[in-house]
């Protein structure tokens, strides 16, 4: 139903709109933790959905793990991953395309997997991942970085390695990434300096096994808020065509070697 959507806000819940986002109405109002980072909808059941709870950004709100919902919203109940300090933060989350009893998701202490729709989870890498992706129509093949390394699974999220052919050596402030279907081999990922400022976006065609830094050299972010909001995209169906949010949004034609502000 592609008029149904859901909406998570950091630090103002879960909304839900039946109208193609005519009208919305709050889900979380009477959670313990309102804030919303990561949804994911059961391919296969869309009643059935899980939410990462929490602020990954500014920590305005805490993680309580992962709470699912199998009445498109209504009511709620805690999964395995139950977060009980109040210094835990969630983010990514995503379910297998095929398999509804597989699910992945991102913390601030590791990245975990689950093989029984939430009942368990597992912490397969005990680092503070900050985004991951799964590699379009293989999701055996995960990708995943914290804020200055990048991992690739192959195994479906059991272990990782990390990638630093062609990637920056020294410490970055914070890294996102992206995929897109129009080249499943492609793999971006976003870095950005100690001080906030532009590091550099670089490209894979291989799978993520290497990478090349792309041609945008200066610095254009507007301000000091990439440790805050800092977005990346791939078009669909155009693997040249990149997005990034700072403050304002920049759009790439041509793989990232040069920007225009949008």
């Amino acid at each position: 139903n592609d008029r149904t959507f859901y909406v998570g806000a950091p630090s103002g819940g879960l909304w839900k709109s039946t109208d193609a986002g005519v009208n919305w109405i709050p889900l979380s109002d009477q959670l313990p933790q309102i804030g919303v980072s990561g949804i994911a909808i059961d391919p296969k059941n869309s009643n059935i959905i899980y939410i990462a709870t929490g602020d990954d950004d500014a920590r305005d709100t805490y993680s309580v793990g992962v709470l699912k919902s199998t009445d498109g919203g209504a009511s709620w109940n805690k999964t395995g991953l139950d977060f009980s300090t109040n210094n835990r933060i969630s983010n990514e989350i995503y379910i297998h395309p095929e398999d509804s009893n597989i699910l992945w998701v991102s913390t601030n202490i590791g990245f975990y997997k689950s093989t029984d729709a939430g009942a368990t989870w597992v912490n397969t890498r005990s680092v503070n991942i900050m985004d991951f992706k799964l590699k379009p129509g293989d999701p055996n093949t995960i990708y995943a970085v914290s804020s200055s390394l990048f991992y690739k699974s192959t195994d479906g999220g059991d272990s990782f390695d990390v990638i630093s052919s062609g990637l920056p050596a020294d410490s970055s402030l914070r890294q996102v990434l992206d995929v897109t279907e129009a080249n499943p081999e492609v793999v971006y990922v976003l870095s950005v300096n100690s001080d906030q400022s532009f590091k550099g976006l670089y490209k894979s065609t291989d799978s993520g096994a290497n990478f090349v830094k792309t041609g945008q050299e200066d610095n254009f972010f507007d301000g000091v808020q990439t440790w805050f909001n800092l977005a990346l995209t791939v078009s669909p169906v155009d693997e040249n065509m990149v997005f990034i949010g700072e403050i304002a949004v920049w759009r790439s034609s041509d793989a990232g070697d040069t920007f225009e502000r949008k």
